[in-house]
Order: C-alpha cells, then sequence, then structure tokens
C-alpha cells in the first residue's frame, strides 16, 4: 500500500493532491486541507510528555497550536514505513510583511508560555537541560573511536570513510572549541540564570512548523520534536538552521533576535552560550553516528557523493555564521563575545589560496 492509500484508510478522507512545503505536507482532501508531518517513529515514547505540554499551551494565551486530527480510530498519530505521521487540519495561512522577525516573536511566546510548566522532573529522559557538554564529549568520542578503527582498517576504504577521515581534524577541532567555549561563558550558570524563561525547546527549524493565518494569529506545530532545555538551544538552532537555508545575513539574525527580545529579552550571558552551540557540528556528527550504525554492506552502497555534499555544505555555511554573529551582537547589543582565531586565520589561508590560484592562471 503507498503512503496516499495508507493515509486515506487511517483518516477517512480522499486525497485529491498534495504539495511538498518545508516539513509539511500539504493535502487536498473533499474534507479540506490538512498538514501532514512525520517524526522518527521511536518518539511515541515521548507521548506523555507532549500531552502534558500540548494541554499546558492550551491553557496559555501565548501561543496557539494548530489543530490535532485523530485517525478513524481515535489516535493521535499512526505509523507509516518507518515514520511517525501526524496531522493537522489546515488554515487560511496569512502573509507577514516581516517573517523572520514574526518567527523571533513566535518562539519567544512559545518558551514564555513553558515558563510554568510542571511536571518536567517526570520527564528527565526527554531534559538535555544542564547536560550540553557531557553530550558533546560523548558523540566526539565516538568519532574519534571510528577515526581510529579506520586507522587500523587493512583493506581499501569506501569514500565516505575516507571524507570522515579527512574531515576529521576540523571537525574535532570544532566540537572541542565548543565544549570549552560553553564552560569559559559560565553553561552551568546560565542554566540556573535562565530556568525560569521557558522550560521546553521548540526544535523545530525546518519551515512549515510556524503558521500565521490570515488574522495573524500566530501557530504551531511540530511537537515530537520537543525536549526539555534552555532556551538558548532554540535561538542558536533557528541561526544556524537560516544559514543552512540561506546563508548568514546579518540582517535576518538581527530581525529575529529583535523579534525574540520583544517579547523577551535574552540575557547578555546568553548570547557566548548560543554562540557556542553554533560552533558545535551537531548535525556532522549525528550522520556520522548514523553511517556508523549501518551495516556493513548498506555502507558500502552509500551514496558518498550525496553524504559529502550534505555534510560539506553544513561546514560551510557555519563558517561565516561563527565569524560574524560575535561582530554582529557587539555592533547590535554591545555584548562581547569572544572570537576563534582559528576560524579567522582559516578565513586567510583561503583567500591566499583563491590569489595563489589566480595568480597561476
Amino acid at each position: 500500500m503507498d503512503e496516499k492509500e495508507f493515509l486515506q484508510e487511517e483518516y477517512g478522507f480522499t486525497i485529491n493532491g498534495w504539495r511538498e512545503s518545508g516539513a509539511q505536507k500539504v493535502l487536498e482532501t473533499d474534507q479540506g486541507l490538512f498538514y501532514l508531518y512525520t517524526a522518527p517513529a521511536g518518539y511515541k515514547y515521548k507521548s506523555k510528555l507532549v500531552e502534558r505540554v500540548r494541554k499546558h499551551l492550551t491553557q496559555q494565551q501565548e501561543i496557539g497550536m494548530l489543530k490535532l486530527v485523530k485517525t478513524k480510530e481515535g489516535h493521535p498519530h499512526t505509523f507509516y514505513e518507518d515514520a511517525m505521521c501526524y496531522l493537522y487540519r489546515g488554515v487560511r495561512e496569512g502573509q507577514l510583511d516581516d517573517p523572520v522577525y514574526a518567527c523571533g516573536q513566535s518562539l519567544a511566546r512559545f518558551h514564555k508560555a513553558t515558563a510554568s510548566f510542571t511536571g518536567d522532573k517526570l520527564f528527565l529522559p526527554y531534559s538535555s537541560l544542564g547536560s550540553w557538554p557531557s553530550m558533546w564529549r560523548r558523540k566526539l568520542r565516538s568519532y574519534n573511536e571510528y577515526r581510529d578503527e579506520l586507522d587500523e582498517v587493512s583493506g581499501e576504504l569506501t569514500p565516505m570513510d575516507e571524507f570522515l577521515l579527512t574531515s576529521y581534524t576540523y571537525v574535532h577541532q570544532l566540537g572541542e572549541t565548543a565544549v570549552q567555549y560553553l564552560s569559559a561563558a559560565g553553561y552551568d550558570r546560565v542554566v540556573k540564570e535562565t530556568a525560569s524563561f521557558g522550560k521546553v525547546a521548540y526544535q523545530n527549524f525546518e519551515q512549515g512548523y510556524m503558521l500565521w493565518n490570515e488574522q495573524e494569529v500566530r501557530l504551531m506545530g511540530g511537537e515530537w520534536n520537543w525536549v526539555l532545555d534552555m532556551r538558548a538551544r532554540d535561538i542558536g538552532q533557528w541561526l544556524k538552521a537560516e544559514s543552512r537555508r540561506n546563508g548568514w545575513k546579518d540582517e535576518s539574525a538581527i530581525r529575529f533576535i529583535e523579534g525574540y527580545n520583544s517579547v523577551s529579552p535574552l540575557l547578555e550571558s546568553e548570547y557566548p552560550i548560543i554562540y557556542g552551540l553554533m560552533l558545535y557540528p551537531g548535525r556532522f556528527l549525528k550522520l556520522v553516528e548514523t553511517y556508523q550504525e549501518l551495516p556493513d554492506e548498506e555502507r558500502e552502497a552509500v551514496d558518498a557523493k550525496i553524504w559529502h555534499t550534505h555534510l560539506e555544505d553544513e561546514l560551510v555555511h557555519m563558517e561565516e555564521a561563527l565569524r560574524r554573529y560575535p561582530q554582529v551582537i557587539e555592533q547590535q547589543y554591545g555584548t562581547s563575545i569572544p572570537q576563534i582565531d582559528w576560524l579567522w586565520r582559516r578565513e586567510n589561508e583561503k583567500a591566499l589560496d583563491r590569489r595563489d590560484e589566480k595568480s597561476s592562471e
């Protein structure tokens, strides 16, 4: 049964057409418009956390949630192949003059709404609060161990393995720098200072999760990606996601942070923590972990060019962000954030290489 037939069977409508829009699939049906989202199947174990936070948000005035649509059997989600699927009722979407600013405001309202959430101690398996350094070190150790395994391989390496070997020094240096940066920025202290500003991290920064209807009412989806953590995580992740989409742009970063600050001003101590998260090559290390877990035959079948391009783009797009963010924050807010000298040396070396190439033509 293909996906279309499966959804029609599960929800009892007829799909006349669909299109992808960011993270969502927009379904046009005989019962109106719906938004389809997916999440890893293992996220089903977060159902109690999701239910509690959703219920809490409905009692707040800060942010609205898209209306969840249950299956014919009354379930809030279903499973197709290796993914969990969940559905929202569609809305007539409005067009905003300054969507980046509005995104910042929506995120701040979400955090404010979760500040009074209780019961977070019941969901410690879904909490990353206070544990960034230990989590990051664990990922870095895993990459280091894999590098050691590759060094001992006597046969021919796959193209993907070769890429991971050649990327190791730079990626590991970024990760180690990020961990050290958190410590120097007083991470543990800032976790305590900001505990009252929000307890849930939104974690959805692909397009299609934050919406506004024609009356400009703010609406959100994507609850299966929520985790318990400090708000700085979401600020940093949004800046990283936007850099991947459109490259680093000073104006976008400023408008987003201005929107956020108009609702719930960031503390001066949070800006360096955000930078520490931006430094950490999380998506790269997550993909490395995914690759490591593949059976040998599947590893050999991996299209190295696609993975290489994806991972390389991740690093390249972030370099400009990592150089500009400290400058933008100091210029805009007067907050001095220590910069990473070797990132600038790396840029200077690239510039010299480009000049050498031109002179040799």
